[in-house]
């Protein structure tokens, strides 16, 4: 049998220590188990490392293509979600893609889905413009580059005249979806505010077709420039206003004296992207 004559004895004093030492420990598992610390989130634009473009032109050691892929391949892991509305040309992935367009000015897809990236994921459309106006640079020609651009332009920053150039650049390429010359003329009418051109452009399509639904619709159309345009000449009292609309039926006036017209009215306009 052991003997415990060599065990240590605690000493009242060192007792009290050591148990008072296990209650302070119990209560601050219990205190830390039942009041969770905050998550402390770092956004990826605050986190990312931005590299200086002027830096990696001058020290690439003859190595800018490879340079470029390493940074494309890093920022599509990278690349998160982030909504970025500032405006002012400092988003992460924007400075990523105009570095690569740097090194390798004839990456293409940099352009493309970068632009893309920025415009749909980050909602950064001042960058896209700026990635898709880059590759235009290049491929001045290229139907999804001037697609894309063009959509930005009018559909999310509002500037119809410039989005217009890039959509016309593309009027007769044979991936062209069918409603598209329609989208060009309504952007032409809401520039120019030419009802004859706009009715000129339906009119002769009206003429091409054939299909049953398209001309319903085209003739509607028709209808409210036409009606739209002498309804304005009526009631603002000016001279040599047509005084029938599209079907021939004569305008009449309400019990307001203002001029109007059998049918309802539908407004000759694109729908844009409400930023608010």
């Amino acid at each position: 049998m052991k003997s415990f004559k060599n065990v240590k004895s605690f000493s009242t004093p060192e007792f009290v220590l050591i148990f008072a030492a296990s209650i302070i420990l119990t209560i601050s598992c219990l205190i830390n188990k039942n009041n969770p610390k905050p998550n402390i989130e770092i956004f990826k634009q605050d986190s990312a490392i931005t590299l200086n473009r002027n830096l990696l032109l001058l020290f690439n050691l003859g190595n800018k293509r490879l340079i470029a892929d390493l940074i494309w391949i890093q920022t599509l892991i990278e690349g998160d979600e982030e909504h970025y509305s500032k405006n002012d040309l400092n988003s992460w992935m924007y400075h990523r893609f105009m570095s690569i367009a740097d090194l390798d000015p004839n990456f293409y897809e940099n352009y493309l889905h970068g632009g893309m990236y920025l415009s749909i994921v980050k909602d950064d459309p001042v960058g896209a413009s700026e990635v898709f106006e880059r590759g235009l640079k290049l491929y001045p020609n290229d139907y999804s580059l001037n697609y894309n651009l063009g959509y930005c332009l009018i559909f999310e920053l509002g500037e119809k005249e410039r989005g217009l150039i890039n959509f016309e650049k593309i009027l007769n390429h044979k991936n062209l979806p069918s409603f598209f010359p329609s989208i060009v003329n309504k952007i032409r009418f809401e520039i120019s505010g030419d009802y004859d051109a706009a009715m000129f452009f339906l009119q002769n399509r009206l003429h091409q077709s054939k299909d049953a639904s398209i001309r319903d619709k085209l003739k509607s159309e028709i209808y409210s420039l036409k009606a739209e345009r002498d309804l304005n000449c009526l009631n603002n009292n000016k001279i040599k206003c047509e005084l029938l609309d599209y079907d021939g039926v004569p305008y009449k006036q309400d019990i307001y004296k203002k001029w109007i017209s059998a049918k309802n009215v539908r407004k000759y306009r694109l729908k844009y992207k409400n930023k608010n």
